[in-house]
């Protein structure tokens, strides 16, 4: 295998980052560790930039807990595998989350005899779903084309990956390899990218920075507003304005 898994931890104690960063031997199992956050919302925030193939988190953090990264990941990055850290105490509780897809639980205390095992289950997964894509060509043909004219007919909606997977009859994990293998890109950042180009179609059409976020499925204007600096370099209201001055 040539391909390095991303992987990614979210913990709020100092000393279990630690262990990860020094005493894991991630390259031996064909893995990075690519970044430790300190919450689940840190941990989401830089998942939908970095897109991780692993996410390893704690189950009771500060701000956003695992269950509530176990779920955002189910629905909206199900390319991405996760496993639960969790207590004694949890262990129970961490079960429920097994309608989320959640690929293993590891106790703490254990942690530096079960994670290896726990990471190597998870990059056969990848591994075979890899291979199910680059085996069947005909089929991922299809799906992409059914993918493409989903997207471009739904831009206006916030779409989910479940939504989406029903929609092409298709996988969840599957369609987010798949689409990534195929052009090289990640399906959300793929959508994203339509719907800020149609968005700029509307400013320069006149419609205030609300409106064209609204019409094109965002219900935060300053999520919308962050998602169209980091594709454009500048915000939809400078965008707007050089707009106007350029008619």
């Amino acid at each position: 295998m040539t391909e390095q898994w991303k992987v990614m931890v979210a913990d709020d104690e100092e000393y279990l980052l630690t262990a990860m960063q020094k005493l894991i031997d991630w390259e031996s199992m064909g893995c990075e560790l690519i970044y430790c956050a300190r919450n689940g919302r840190e941990l989401i925030d830089r998942a939908v930039e970095l897109q991780p193939d692993i996410v390893i988190t704690d189950i009771k953090m500060p701000i956003m807990g695992g269950m509530e990264v176990a779920e955002y990941i189910y629905e909206n990055m199900n390319r991405t595998i996760v496993i639960f850290l969790t207590g004694y105490a949890d262990f129970e509780y961490a079960k429920e989350a097994i309608h989320y897809d959640v690929s293993d639980y590891i106790i703490k205390t254990a942690m530096l005899d079960q994670l290896p095992e726990s990471i190597i289950k998870a990059t056969k997964k990848l591994e075979k779903l890899d291979s199910v894509i680059a085996d069947d060509e005909w089929k991922s043909d299809d799906i992409m084309a059914r993918l493409q004219r989903y997207i471009e007919a739904n831009y206006t909606k916030k779409m989910t990956l479940i939504e989406i997977a029903g929609a092409v009859h298709a996988n969840r994990s599957y369609i987010s390899r798949l689409y990534k293998q195929k052009t090289g890109v990640n399906l959300f950042d793929a959508i994203n990218r339509l719907k800020i180009e149609k968005a700029k179609e509307m400013i320069r059409g006149g419609l205030k920075v609300y409106e064209a976020a609204d019409k094109v499925g965002f219900d935060d204007v300053a999520y919308f507003s962050k998602v169209f600096k980091k594709i454009e370099g500048t915000s939809p209201k400078d965008y707007g304005k050089e707009a106007r001055q350029d008619k």
